[in-house]
């Protein structure tokens, strides 16, 4: 009963922190401690001084021994016996010198953000892989951390800056990765390459998505900012454009005027207006009402042409800057179904280097299975030959052994033979009767055997 509740006390922490059971596992129970691994990559639009170097600091909130350690970019820094509950303190240090001999009066903070470590297991997947964080203003925190800030505000704080920090440019941020000390890469680096295992890749598919989206993100913010620099820059040109066609006009109107008060139009000169105003003034009276002149026409004429083409020009600006954005507008889009199409094209290229690598694969293997086989024929082979040749080793042995056998007999038949002439010569000899015919035929048999 006891056990069953304690687990129920520890549900209940859990929903009042918004954290399932199933997230927990990440970092094993809640009242468990684990080993926390950080490394900052980058820090971008941070207010530097000349000279000055750039250092971080972690550190767990609550701690007895605070971290005072900083660390260059790149460096990973180690974190001990953490808890689900706790938040991780990043600051940004700036100073001149070595960060590493000076002392924390000597440093200048540049901003700071917190890391609750339950919204990493809940919301983050366990970890972060090179991710945008924007910082706050240094020590802005303290005063609220004095006092305990709930936990579901610092997840809300961090979420907004983790949010904006691909969108506000200009805003001071930091690139980080946390993770688990047991997720490491065998080199003790937070680098997860292609050639991981696929269990480590599902496990990390979900902070390596978040950081390609942020990354995306922020590419596609800094070609906007470019695009509005661009257009920044070709306003004071517009500028002068404009400036120098109002002063070409201002002359065509002063040589007109001139004209008008040529010596060919001396008789009319009390009549001739030499301004706009003063025609619209003229055209008001009685004496051109009734019946103008052939000068006034001629101004009004031209103040027409020159207000139609005035006129004219602007619908053509207007009209050159609607083609300019449609033309831009058709150029990306050109560039979209470009880059669409190339992206289908390396799928495409992917899938059949894939194919090939596949059918090189098996045949590589099919002739490795046909060398193996063809190298146990050879030694059987091998195997038969050496056989073979003791065979005839063994024969040819047995050959001589029988030709040493005939010769031994071929000697004793002879010594046999002489043995029988000299008994029958003695015989002969002594006067005793002759051999029968039998004797005769025994003793020819053994005297006319001849062997192979």
């Amino acid at each position: 009963f006891a056990i069953k509740q304690r687990s129920t006390m520890v549900d209940n922490l859990w929903k009042s922190l918004n954290i399932s059971r199933e997230s927990c596992e990440l970092f094993a129970s809640y009242n468990a401690k684990f080993d926390v691994v950080a490394v900052c990559h980058e820090a971008r639009s941070l207010d530097l001084a000349p000279n000055e170097q750039i250092s971080i600091s972690f550190m767990v909130a609550g701690h007895r021994v605070a971290g005072s350690e900083t660390f260059s970019l790149g460096s990973i820094c180690h974190l001990r016996s953490c808890q689900l509950d706790g938040v991780i303190i990043v600051k940004v240090w700036a100073s001149f010198g070595a960060p590493d001999t000076l002392p924390a009066s000597e440093k200048r903070p540049l901003g700071e953000t917190r890391i609750p470590l339950s919204y990493l297991a809940k919301q983050c997947d366990g970890s972060l892989y090179h991710t945008w964080v924007n910082l706050e203003c240094a020590g802005l925190n303290d005063s609220v951390a004095s006092t305990g800030m709930l936990p579901a505000e610092t997840a809300e704080a961090f979420a907004q800056a983790m949010s904006s920090g691909p969108r506000q440019l200009f805003q001071p941020k930091v690139c980080l990765s946390i993770c688990r000390s047991e997720d490491l890469s065998p080199d003790g680096q937070i680098l997860w390459t292609a050639t991981v295992p696929r269990k480590t890749k599902i496990a990390c598919w979900g902070p390596l998505l978040r950081s390609q989206q942020q990354h995306e993100l922020m590419c596609r913010a800094q070609y906007l900012q470019g695009s509005q620099i661009r257009n920044g820059q070709d306003g004071p040109q517009r500028l002068v454009n404009l400036k120098a066609q109002a002063d070409e006009q201002a002359r065509e109107i002063e040589a007109l005027q001139e004209q008008l008060q040529s010596p060919h139009s001396q008789s009319h000169s009390s009549t001739v207006p030499t301004s706009a105003q003063d025609l619209d003034a003229l055209l008001k009276g009685e004496r051109y009402r009734e019946k103008p002149s052939m000068s006034i026409l001629e101004e009004t004429t031209h103040r027409q042409i020159i207000e139609a083409m005035s006129l004219a020009e602007n619908v053509e600006a207007g009209a050159a800057r609607r083609g300019s954005a449609a033309e831009a507008m058709k150029e990306v889009e050109y560039r979209r179904n470009q880059q669409k199409q190339l992206q289908e094209e390396l799928e495409i290229c992917q899938a059949d280097l894939s194919k090939i690598g596949d059918e090189a694969n098996n045949k590589i293997e099919a002739a490795n299975v046909r060398i193996r086989a063809l190298r146990r024929e050879r030694e059987e082979a091998q195997r038969a030959v050496e056989e073979r040749k003791a065979a005839n080793q063994r024969l040819e042995a047995s050959i001589q052994e029988v030709e040493d056998e005939k010769a031994q007999l071929r000697d004793q038949k002879e010594a046999l033979i002489r043995i029988v002439e000299d008994l029958h010569s003695s015989v002969t000899k002594a006067g005793l009767p002759a051999a029968t015919n039998i004797d005769r035929a025994s003793i020819d048999s053994i005297t006319g055997f001849k062997l192979p």
